[in-house]
């Protein structure tokens, strides 16, 4: 997916946001915007959103000193899922399809959320939401049938907090059939995406081999992956892929991807052609972008 112009002005939103968590002196805060202004005229619009938004971060980073402003705010979020990890369960347990509103909870956790906007809400709202809609049929039976038909599934996890609903579907996924579950994390730390140090914090090292993807980027950028991870990345029979950067990211790749996420902004509406606020299940395989 390439950027867009109307990209350009949530870049600038994105830094004060960042430089404000990152620091309360209003002149590093001009010194980010100026920074980034800077950049803009060299930018190139083929470029996707994510790698312009990891220099946007960088140079916040930079500019600030604090190279993990949202570390409080990500302990925060995986404690407060892992509150709601019971109940989760039983909403699976009890439900008619037990699979798809595993689905439904771990798309539902990708308003956990802090790139397009400062704050998640009430968790619980979040799960009270989730089970409010339905998932596109024909996308959802494909993945069903990835699923009866993978043994190595790649499973590319996107923001603290959300990887906890992450974990309610990968349990799910193994309660299906015998699978091998790969997850790659965040090489460090950017906005409130996930590390290995969240990942261990809500217990999926207990359900899937983790891996860092080599990349700190807020995406999967496969250029800057490690050559453990595009080794995964080649070798999955199936990718699940979270989130709005992960999907920009590879939404022109061909491999067997789906992705799961909620629309957030009227950019990745027009690309996906799904309205803002919808939660998501689509498979690569039938986006425009694709030559399958």
């Amino acid at each position: 997916m390439k950027t867009y112009l109307d990209c350009i002005p949530c870049f600038f939103r994105q830094a004060l946001a960042a430089a404000k968590i990152s620091s309360e002196d209003e002149t590093l805060h001009r010194c980010v915007l100026n920074a980034v202004a800077l950049m803009i005229p060299d930018l190139t619009l083929n470029a996707t959103p994510s790698e312009i938004a990891q220099k946007v971060y960088r140079i916040v980073y930079e500019v600030t000193g604090n190279k993990d402003p949202y570390q409080e705010a990500k302990k925060i979020a995986n404690a407060s899922a892992l509150s709601l990890y019971s109940h989760m369960k039983d909403m699976v347990d009890y439900s008619n399809d037990t699979l798809e509103t595993a689905c439904k909870l771990a798309i539902a956790g990708n308003a956990i959320d802090l790139g397009p906007q400062t704050e998640f809400g009430n968790m619980s709202t979040i799960l009270e939401d989730s089970l409010g809609y339905q998932l596109d049929q024909e996308h959802y039976r494909r993945f069903k049938e990835s699923v009866d038909k993978a043994y190595l599934i790649l499973y590319i996890v996107d923001n603290a907090g959300e990887i906890v609903f992450d974990r309610i579907l990968i349990e799910q996924l193994l309660q299906i059939k015998r699978l091998k579950i790969v997850l790659a994390v965040r090489a460090k730390p950017i906005i409130n995406d996930a590390t290995l140090e969240d990942a261990i914090q809500v217990g999926l090292n207990k359900v899937a081999n983790i891996i860092s993807s080599g990349s700190g980027a807020p995406a999967t950028i496969l250029s800057q992956c490690s050559t453990k991870m595009k080794g995964y990345y080649q070798a999955a029979d199936l990718i699940i892929s979270k989130g709005q950067g992960n999907y920009e990211s590879l939404s022109d790749r061909p491999e067997n991807i789906f992705f799961l996420f909620k629309v957030k902004c009227p950019v990745i509406a027009r690309d996906s052609g799904y309205d803002i606020d919808r939660p998501v299940l689509i498979s690569s395989r039938t986006l425009k972008n694709t030559d399958q």
